[in-house]
């Protein structure tokens, strides 16, 4: 495990919440090449497959994946599958990837209109199924648990901006439940529970998203990403700093991000940011950061 952070100013939940959630812009297009000829913009998600290092990044204009070296990417590539869709929702738990948002301008009318619902891919995100609520449901943030005792079924939790409880699936995603009446930003999933971003500080469940209790001891996070290595959290808080716990389970605060974060994920220790910088990661939490993606033309 790598160590913890710094400190930065303050601003508030709601005004960093309403930056995220304004339109789309497109991004650059991207193609094979190095960290730094290549230009992603617009991210919803960041997700890392651990066995692979192969990072995922849903933008408003597809998935695409970049191959993690030691000091660096060894290249992009997308949109994967060649599909243009908006992942506004996406996360990969044990190989496969869980995705919501809307259709792009050349998205199969399978996909489904003009929301997503949920869909699911095997395949890396070569090819997607329609599971349940297409052309209904557009998740902001989706989160996966193994299944429940005598289940064979993941759960799966969805923040809907369209609702004010937090989303639930017992069975896989088939059908779906309100769960507790609750306005959240981000959503990580640990062994030990659910966990949502709100204005209140870090709510936390333990009754697959029935009651949420906010942890007075966490820090007042934007985004939270759970590492599905250590079973520990990371996050940035709406100052910008980043956060994580320790082997024990107490935070630990960072350095700061550039500007306003889009998306993080954690693996292993190792901290994966979106943002003004473009994609930078961390192997020694916040005192230095190698660039896999650059803002800059």
């Amino acid at each position: 495990m790598r160590h913890p952070f710094r400190r930065f100013a303050v601003t508030s939940f709601a005004a960093i919440v309403a930056v995220l959630l304004t339109g789309c812009s497109a991004p650059a297009a991207i193609t094979n090449g190095t960290a730094t000829a290549n230009r992603l913009s617009h991210i919803h998600a960041l997700s890392i497959e651990p066995a692979s290092q192969n990072l995922s990044v849903a933008t408003h204009e597809g998935i695409f994946q970049i191959a993690i070296a030691a000091n660096g990417t060894t290249g992009i590539v997308g949109p994967l599958g060649g599909l243009d869709f908006d992942p506004m929702g996406f996360t990969v738990r044990d190989g496969i990837a869980y995705a919501s948002g809307h259709p792009g301008p050349t998205t199969p009318a399978t996909f489904g209109s003009p929301n997503l619902g949920l869909i699911v891919s095997t395949d890396g995100a070569q090819t997607w199924v329609n599971v349940s609520l297409t052309g209904e449901t557009d998740f902001h943030s989706l989160a996966v648990l193994p299944p429940a005792e005598n289940s064979s079924e993941v759960r799966i939790f969805g923040v809907d901006p369209s609702t004010s409880g937090i989303q639930r699936s017992l069975d896989g995603g088939k059908t779906w439940t309100s769960g507790a009446d609750l306005v959240a930003r981000d959503l990580a999933a640990t062994p030990g529970g659910l966990y949502a971003t709100t204005e209140d500080g870090l709510a936390v469940s333990t009754d697959n998203a029935g009651s949420f209790t906010v942890d007075p001891a966490a820090p007042a996070l934007l985004l939270v990403s759970a590492d599905p290595i250590t079973g520990g959290l990371a996050g940035v808080d709406v100052a910008g700093s980043l956060w994580a716990t320790d082997p024990g389970g107490q935070w630990m605060q960072g350095a700061a991000v550039s500007g306003t974060p889009e998306a993080i994920t954690v693996a292993d220790g190792r901290l994966f940011v979106a943002d003004d910088r473009g994609i930078t990661f961390t192997d020694d939490l916040g005192a230095t950061w190698a660039e896999i993606s650059s803002m800059s033309n």
